[in-house]
């Protein structure tokens, strides 16, 4: 009686560190990892154009037409009036 193909086994993790977790942007580039430079009350609200334009792209693929993408985007206080930066960047 034929089983069929073989089912792979359990899945196994690679030996070493992972490889998201290897080392920070801070890393002294020998595997290990510092730690970051704590944030200042500054940083903590500081929202940058990347992250303002990720935000935008999320909305925009989750959104279900163009009136529905403007006002989430507007909720989201990631758009704002012309020439001035979003509210999400005042």
């Amino acid at each position: 009686m034929n089983a069929g193909p073989a089912l792979p086994g359990p899945r196994r993790r690679h030996a070493g560190p992972h490889p998201e977790r290897a080392t920070s942007v801070t890393g002294t580039g020998d595997g290990t990892a510092e730690v970051p430079a704590q944030r200042t009350a500054a940083d903590v609200y500081r929202v940058t154009d990347e992250q303002v334009h990720r935000a935008r792209i999320a909305v925009a693929r989750n959104a279900t037409d163009s009136d529905d993408c403007r006002d989430l985007l507007d909720m989201l206080g990631l758009i704002g009036e012309a020439g001035e930066p979003p509210p999400v960047r005042r």
